[in-house]
């Protein structure tokens, strides 16, 4: 079932709340097995719609905490344009 918007934006706050504890308890490979389990938890219920938008708000998040954006995230749409 896909979320409403108001239902991301209490998850993408759940997210943003759970940085620190991430970055705390989790280094390296560790952290971004834990975070992008949580951001694509949230990315794979959004309708096509907001996809773009929770994407961007993930990487602000991740922007809020001094953190750049995985490449893949980046590239990823990027290499299905033919």
């Amino acid at each position: 079932m896909l979320l409403t918007p108001e239902e991301i934006e209490l998850r993408l706050a759940e997210l943003s709340r759970s940085m620190p504890r991430l970055l705390k308890d989790n280094h390296g490979t560790e952290f971004w097995i834990e975070f992008m389990e949580r951001a694509d938890a949230i990315k794979d219920r959004v309708s096509l719609d907001h996809f773009d938008w929770v994407t961007e708000r993930i990487y602000e998040v991740l922007v809020n905490y001094g953190i750049s954006p995985p490449s893949r995230w980046i590239l990823g749409p990027l290499s299905n344009i033919r």
